[in-house]
């Protein structure tokens, strides 16, 4: 992928056959470890199809084996011991490219998508706008690959694919082409992921909250986040989960695309990397798919599954007559019966035309109940004594991230 050597093509002494196999070893071990999770991707279940991120996995593992094939090629010129031009030359200089803007595109619409799941909470890609994006996704690669050669390449510049130095890719003559046709998308992925997964960290820890439409830092100081805790409903420490996990895809991404970086701003500067730099660079960066097969089986389990969580939505009012009001946002312990809940609903009727000051809501259970409730079993014996007196607390606004109801647990 990288250039730093600004002639047509070089001559292979001992030391750079070492390298350039370095570098088709690292592209082996990406594809040997990419293609069989593509072969067996249905093991992964229904929690990824739920939330429309599977497509998008399988593109960035496709980008990742376009990348290990555009590598692998480097083991022809090894064997010659020099770089060819000619149509496998300009092939390698293809499919590395659409590897390289591939992982950057897909990295980011991954983040994008796993943004609005869990930061908005309520847009859910359909199947129909899954496969708009999905080829539009591919449609912009196949266009940035081959507006080069078709649109882009002059006969006083030459081709617009070729040796340069001890591979194929962009020539030099091309270096703008170079930068916005390839470093521009990877540098803007890393940048635009991280930004995104910052602003879901936030959010879910509190810190980042929306009053009156606007949106506003705040600091929690640590002794007082148990009230976060208890204020978070399923949904939001499903997020926390996810975020907390999820956002190392941009953090590999980056950290394996830093080294390139380095070397390319070096470049820029006019001056020369060492062969051992760019190799370094560029056998860290092929590395992409061995860490984003990793990844993808550590974070699985942390990936929500959208069908089976109580409420996906924020509920926003919440009346005393709607039996959802027994509990706090989804977490709900009903009565045994169905005069309990009459009982109750009548004490919270009770509370508010008395208008006294406002009283937390009290929770009796068994500790058993407790788990039970957590883990969706049915609750035996659950007494619930409701006291709200603000009237306007049972119909405004609540967001179940920032909710000021607190909940108290009796345990017996």
């Amino acid at each position: 992928m990288v250039d730093y050597y600004y002639f047509s093509a070089a001559t292979y002494g001992s030391a750079e056959v070492a390298g350039v196999a370095m570098l088709v070893v690292a592209g082996a071990i990406s594809l040997a470890a990419v293609v069989p999770v593509l072969a067996v991707l249905r093991w992964f279940g229904p929690k990824l199809a739920n939330t429309r991120i599977m497509p998008f996995f399988v593109s960035l593992l496709v980008a990742n084996v376009l990348q290990a094939i555009g590598t692998l090629i480097n083991s022809r010129w090894v064997t010659e011991r020099n770089v060819v031009a000619g149509h496998l030359c300009s092939a390698q200089g293809g499919i590395k490219q659409a590897g390289n803007v591939g992982m950057a595109l897909w990295s980011f619409v991954l983040s994008l998508h796993v943004f609005m799941l869990l930061f908005v909470r309520r847009l859910t890609l359909s199947t129909l706008n899954s496969w708009v994006l999905l080829l539009a996704g591919w449609f912009l690669v196949a266009f940035v690959v081959a507006i080069g050669p078709t649109a882009i390449q002059t006969a006083d510049r030459g081709p617009y694919f070729g040796p340069t130095g001890y591979w194929c890719w962009i020539t030099h003559n091309y270096p703008r082409e170079q930068f916005f046709l390839e470093y521009f998308f990877e540098f803007l992925s890393a940048g635009l992921s991280f930004c995104l997964y910052t602003a879901v960290l936030l959010r879910v820890r509190g810190n980042l909250v929306r009053t009156s439409g606007k949106w506003h830092l705040r600091f929690v100081p640590s002794g007082e986040r148990w009230r976060l805790a208890i204020r978070r409903d399923a949904v939001d420490g499903c997020m926390m989960q996810v975020a907390t996990r999820m956002v190392w895809y941009p953090v590999a991404y980056t950290i394996l695309l830093l080294p390139v970086t380095i070397a390319r701003f070096v470049a820029f500067g006019g001056h020369d990397v060492p062969f051992r730099a760019t190799i370094f660079a560029d056998f860290v960066f092929n590395l992409q798919g061995v860490v984003n097969v990793a990844l993808l089986l550590a974070t699985r389990r942390f990936v929500p599954d959208t069908a089976s969580l109580p409420l996906f939505a924020p509920r926003q009012r919440v009346s005393m007559s709607s039996p959802e009001a027994y509990g706090i946002t989804p977490f709900v312990l009903p009565p045994k019966d169905a005069d309990s809940a009459e009982k109750g609903v009548a004490a919270g009727a009770e509370a508010e035309k008395e208008k006294e000051s406002p009283a937390p809501m009290y929770v009796s259970a068994s500790a058993d109940d407790v788990v039970r409730a957590a883990s969706g079993g049915p609750v035996e014996g659950a007494e619930l004594a409701l006291a709200r007196s603000d009237s306007t607390s049972s119909t405004s606004s609540t967001d179940s991230a920032n909710s000021q109801t607190p909940l108290v647990l009796h345990i017996r």
